[in-house]
């Protein structure tokens, strides 16, 4: 349990870590389309609430509406499905938000709510119950451990950890969000407040121009987008939706590879949309690499990522026509990442 236990006795991060503008480059610089990914229109898919990648580029979609998550190959083969219900009696309306590769070939399944099981990846349910953490907001995992950030800041500013089991290891203390309400009213994208990588779990906020890793790290370097603006006040009650929309959001963080991260922005001010290569979404994109390999780049793009891993971006696309005149499900694009040059080439 090495991993699991790295980052007891930390003390959230300091405010002074350096903090460094992120260039402003054309997406095309940053992204490359490869190919679409046909997803296998035997399974009908309601909603791509959330898809995991594993190293050989399986697809493990969590389908909220159809209360069910599909794995599939990395071409769109479906290979096998995970309901909850049939894992954990009498749990008929387990809601999926979540599903994570887990190490030794499992499959860790999170609900809304309390709830949580674990499948081999045949679909053999090994674990299940409906009395997990009831703040849970997102999870990732490491090998055989799995980092929970929770939701409620109120009540907590740690980051749980759970073994295979879903037996609760330890607490890790992390800092507490900035803005209390704007995190309770707003949580970004399902599931992508926390993200593993090979130096750890880093967990996002809404106001954050930057993922914080649950180690402490005083060497980190946080980068700023130049389209990122602060927002100096929290909201209080329940606010509008205008009040919330009023700054850019960061919507979580994903691992462009196991040290590579990335923090896409909504609610971007209309000046940025001169750096747009395409019309429609107007979507900012931060990348920095954790090892220092390279310097942080952004860019705007019309593109919403849906996953990310093994140095690429997936993004949802259309429905895929059918033979019969039916329509399958939504195609997935996938983008190669490409490494930047240092400033100075």
């Amino acid at each position: 349990m090495l991993i699991a236990l790295m980052g007891i006795g930390c003390r959230p991060e300091s405010d002074e870590i350096r903090v460094v503008r992120s260039q402003m480059v054309s997406f095309s610089e940053l992204f490359q389309p490869v190919d679409t990914i046909r997803v296998d229109a035997s399974v009908l898919v309601g909603h791509y609430t959330f898809i995991d990648v594993d190293e050989a580029g399986n697809l493990l979609i969590t389908d909220e509406a159809g209360q069910i998550t599909h794995l599939f190959s990395a071409t769109g083969m479906h290979l096998a499905s995970y309901s909850v219900p049939d894992c954990v009696p009498d749990e008929g309306g387990f809601l999926p938000a979540s599903s994570r590769f887990l190490g030794g070939g499992r499959i860790v399944v999170m609900s809304r709510g309390q709830g949580a099981a674990v499948f081999d990846r045949g679909g053999d349910c090994l674990v299940g119950t409906r009395l997990w953490n009831m703040y849970s907001k997102s999870i990732c995992t490491q090998e055989d451990s799995i980092f929970m950030h929770l939701k409620d800041p109120r009540e907590t500013t740690s980051v749980s950890v759970y073994d295979s089991t879903l037996a609760h290891l330890t607490d890790i203390q992390i800092r507490s969000p900035r803005l209390t309400m704007l995190n309770l009213t707003h949580s970004g994208l399902p599931g992508r407040s926390i993200e593993c990588f090979d130096d750890g779990a880093h967990y996002h906020y809404i106001e954050d121009m930057d993922s914080w890793p649950v180690r402490v790290d005083n060497s980190r370097i946080r980068y700023q987008p130049d389209f990122f603006r602060r927002r100096p006040n929290d909201v209080s009650g329940i606010p509008p939706i205008e009040q919330i929309l009023e700054y850019p959001m960061g919507i979580g963080v994903f691992a462009l590879d196991k040290s590579t991260r990335m923090v896409p922005f909504f609610q971007l001010d209309r000046e940025w949309a001169r750096w747009s290569e395409e019309s429609g979404h107007l979507i900012g994109i931060s990348v920095a690499s954790n090892t220092g390999q390279f310097p942080g780049r952004s860019t705007i793009s019309h593109v919403i990522p849906k996953s990310a891993g093994n140095g690429y971006l997936y993004a949802e696309g259309e429905h895929e026509p059918l033979p019969d005149g039916e329509v399958g499900n939504p195609i997935l694009i996938r983008y190669r990442f490409v490494l930047p040059q240092s400033d100075g080439d």
